[in-house]
């Protein structure tokens, strides 16, 4: 059990220590007795044999030494063992070559023993113990048969084993209690670690952005979430890493600590709130950035809801009265007798009738609109599906393109379905005012990536495009610049991309050509539970 319980790397440095004093020891007790024999009591008895023990003592330790220091396999106490006890061996065969009573050599074995205590079980230590005791008894007991020693040496070598007994349960105790606050020392760093990667992985999970900045705007953390909302690269730990300039105007003496801000102008809303780290340093802030388009997500499930419970309750009060005047009309067009300036009106009241008739539907689809049922799907694949749709209705009037050299992860997680009606308004507004200018209407579908990784998807088409007076206006409902739509299209578009997270934007592309920008948001944080 205790040699489970040590560290492999705790006895490894004991070990080494250890051989090194081995070696210093060996190393005294053989030079001392060669080059200073007729002054030293080493030896003194058995010369010969002396000799022979302290430089085979002297190879064995020169040779433990490299083992504990060249190699780094797990220690045996089998093996240790040994070595301690060759210690035990060789020390009392050395002191009974020399005087006993006056080599001292016995008193080294407690070291030994210490180390032993340090590195073994509890029973070979005691083990080792025992063997010192019993060596030093029949060392005496054997020069006591040769009349070197007094009797009385039996009561020093009863004292010397109780030594023993007493050095090995005294340093297996304090070695217990200090690996026992070592292991407990490891237990708390490996808790706080853990701890400390839970956070960690709680905030980097999280959908609201976190940031520690400096008043420079130099970031010093930030989680995933507020890199892709910042559109600033991601580093786990970041280096040179600096907030754009809007957010570091926040910080600024005086500045108000939440506000709403747009870093671009097509670009999403982002609420932010800052806070000071230290009350005593205002250098450092901590700022929470959340995308108000979830807010306004939720704002639009209750207008959804209501919209809906209002328009049921007059749909069919105006649906009736202009299902009449549409059957009246189409049956004035089927008479005989009609003029063609009586035909002319029909041919107005059953347009607007028709126009109505579409506005109804599609506020009825708007007020009805489900929830999203987002799923994370690759984009590439289900555009080119698109587009075989498209080419087979519009035979040879068509060109639909799809590009994807500037996308690495084309994954996005939104509901197909409404990403399909999405793409269709888009294309089929396309499709109508390129027609108006050219003969073959060519629609480009270019996919990237933005710097937090979510896919930006670019649909370009040839036609005249949009006035700057009116870019701000096409995504309100009923705005239209034509005399037969409703102006409800867009509007529906920015709809349900606001339903799934998706930045819907009208640009100019440099060559001229008109521009729908649809940025996703990262497939990994962009599902919103209702």
């Amino acid at each position: 059990m205790h040699s489970a319980s040590i560290d492999h790397s705790q006895r490894r440095a004991v070990m080494r220590v250890y051989a090194v004093y081995r070696l210093l020891l060996a190393s005294a007790l053989f030079f001392i007795f060669i080059y200073g024999f007729s002054q030293s009591v080493l030896g003194s008895t058995a010369p010969g044999i002396y000799s022979l023990i302290s430089f085979a003592y002297l190879a064995f330790s020169l040779l433990a030494l490299f083992q504990h220091l060249l190699t780094s396999r797990h220690y045996h106490d089998t093996g240790l063992f040994f070595e301690f006890f060759i210690d035990i061996g060789c020390i009392m065969l050395m002191s009974y070559c020399s005087a006993s009573a006056d080599s001292g050599l016995a008193s080294l074995l407690m070291v030994s023993i210490s180390a032993a205590s340090m590195t073994l079980p509890a029973r070979l230590c005691l083990s080792l113990a025992s063997l010192a005791t019993i060596s030093a008894i029949a060392e005496v007991a054997a020069n006591t048969l040769y009349e070197r020693v007094e009797t009385q040496q039996f009561v020093v070598a009863g004292m010397m084993g109780m030594a023993y007994f007493s050095t090995a349960i005294a340093i297996r105790y304090l070695s217990q209690r200090i690996i026992s606050a070592q292991q407990l020392a490891e237990r708390r760093r490996s808790d706080l670690e853990r701890l400390s990667q839970i956070n960690q992985s709680i905030v980097q999970r999280m959908q609201t952005g976190i940031v520690v900045m400096s008043r420079s705007g130099r970031i010093k953390l930030c989680n995933a979430a507020a890199a892709e909302l910042l559109q600033v690269p991601y580093q786990r730990r970041p280096d040179s890493l600096y907030a754009p300039p809007q957010i570091t105007a926040l910080t600024a003496p005086g500045s108000s600590l939440s506000k709403i801000i747009q870093l671009q102008p097509s670009g999403v809303e982002l609420h932010v709130n800052i806070a000071q780290l230290d009350q005593d340093n205002d250098e450092d802030f901590l700022l929470y950035i959340e995308n108000i388009s979830k807010i306004n997500q939720r704002a639009q499930n209750l207008k959804l809801a209501s919209l809906g419970r209002f328009t049921a309750s007059i749909a069919h009060e105006i649906r009736n009265p202009l299902s009449a005047i549409s059957h009246a009309a189409q049956l004035l067009a089927e008479g005989p007798h009609l003029d063609d300036g009586d035909a002319r009106f029909v041919g107005i009241i059953q347009n607007h009738a028709k126009r109505m008739d579409d506005i109804v539907k599609n506020v009825l689809e708007l007020s009805r609109g489900r929830l999203p049922k987002p799923e994370a799907f690759a984009l590439m694949p289900w555009l080119q599906r698109f587009c075989r749709d498209w080419h087979s209705i519009h035979q040879g009037q068509i060109q639909l393109l799809t590009d994807d050299s500037q996308c690495s992860n084309d994954t996005v997680n939104v509901d197909q379905s409404q990403l399909n009606q999405i793409l269709s308004n888009i294309t089929e507004n396309g499709i109508r005012h390129s027609l108006a200018e050219a003969d073959t209407a060519v629609i480009r579908y270019r996919l990237s990536n933005g710097i937090s990784g979510g896919v930006t998807l670019d649909i370009i088409d040839n036609g005249p495009g949009i006035s700057q007076d009116n870019q701000d206006k096409i995504f309100e409902p009923f705005f239209t610049t034509e005399s037969q739509g409703n102006g409800l299209g867009l509007y529906l578009c920015r709809e349900l991309c606001l339903a799934n997270q998706i930045a819907i934007s009208y640009r100019r592309e440099p060559s001229g050509d008109s521009c729908f920008r649809l940025q996703f948001a990262h497939p990994q944080r962009s599902a919103f539970p209702d």
